[in-house]
């Protein structure tokens, strides 16, 4: 099957981690995929997680479109991933030339009905929701249907490997707090039961304001970061004991977090705040604390008790395996088949 997606592609945003997982299997499956995506200064060289694979045709930015790219590539599926980011009043212009040849799909990455009305404009033969709390779409689409997010693979790495490369203490046990796309700091301070062996490690973006940053205590390290490469990110997690995920949701409900389904195959145990909406579909396969109390008791006992750990990674596996990004690919190419069946393409 011949497969183009216009989407967010080697950068932060949750739309290019999805849209990653899927090309990366469909490859694997022996589809032909494109990608068209942003021009790299719409966003800087400093976003960019990957350098371009030689399928990635970037021809656009939020409010310009060189249609010539996508009209002289053939495919037979045309997937957009998060319109909202899109230039979509170009694409509206040569969107019936595209509907000619192939099947168009809308993989949608809102969490509430939109109020604009452009967002309805365009006559899509599939929308699919990844989070089942977006089934309000059945309201306008009755035919949207849910495919889960992908999880990408299993991988492994060597600890003691992994913290020479990044400089990292070799006899303590690290504790990861992931400070970018979001995410916050949280616990800042290490308990009596805990300042001998651990250390707590922060990798903030560059220029984040953090005092600590300035004069770390000795359990303490702060590294400011520029956007992380996939393999630099994966670096830090095979590095690290466990790793904290702080993200809370604003007042508006917030779909899942696309960094948890990307990291899940790193083998690293992820402990992530019990009231947020961000990982609502995860129960065993991660660590949920309350505050930083139950943080901290947790964490002690995951110190003491290599079982803790062993379990959680296991759990994890499973996870991951149950939402691979292979199984999830050929469930949207079943999708992708019987539509255009009926429509007899």
């Amino acid at each position: 099957m011949k497969i183009a997606m216009m989407t967010p592609w080697n950068d932060e945003r949750g739309a290019a981690v999805h849209a990653k997982a899927l090309v990366n299997a469909w490859l694997k499956k022996g589809h032909k995929v494109t990608v068209f995506s942003f021009l790299k200064e719409n966003y800087g060289e400093d976003k960019i997680t990957g350098k371009d694979e030689r399928y990635v045709i970037r021809c656009f930015g939020k409010d310009y479109l060189d249609p010539r790219p996508i009209l002289t590539t053939e495919f037979d599926i045309f997937v957009v991933e998060d319109l909202r980011t899109l230039p979509v009043r170009e694409l509206a212009k040569i969107f019936p030339m595209i509907k000619e040849h192939a099947f168009l799909v809308h993989i949608v990455h809102e969490d509430k009905l939109p109020e604009e009305t452009w967002f309805y404009q365009l006559p899509w033969d599939k929308v699919i929701y990844f989070d089942e709390r977006q089934e309000y779409l059945k309201d306008v689409y009755p035919g949207a249907e849910y495919i889960p997010f992908p999880c990408f693979p299993i991988r492994r790495g060597d600890k003691i490997e992994s913290r020479k490369k990044l400089g990292l203490p070799l006899d303590k046990k690290i504790i990861f707090t992931f400070c970018q796309r979001g995410y916050r700091p949280y616990l800042r301070y290490l308990c009596e039961e805990l300042l001998t062996n651990v250390v707590l490690l922060f990798v903030i973006p560059q220029d984040f304001d953090m005092l600590e940053k300035e004069s770390a205590p000795p359990w303490m390290i702060v590294r400011e970061e520029g956007t992380l490469s996939d393999e630099r990110f994966d670096e830090y997690l095979f590095a690290s004991d466990a790793v904290i995920f702080h993200k809370y949701q604003n007042r508006y409900l917030r779909l899942v977090s696309a960094t948890i389904f990307q990291v899940m195959g790193a083998g690293c145990p992820i402990f992530i705040p019990q009231q947020s909406e961000y990982f609502q579909p995860l129960k065993d396969e991660v660590v949920y604390y309350s505050d930083t109390d139950d943080l901290t008791r947790k964490l002690i006992a995951f110190c003491v008790d290599e079982r803790i750990a062993k379990s959680i990674i296991e759990a994890e596996e499973v996870y991951t395996h149950i939402r691979s990004a292979d199984k999830i690919a050929e469930i949207y190419i079943d999708v992708f088949t019987k539509v255009m069946k009926e429509r007899g393409l």
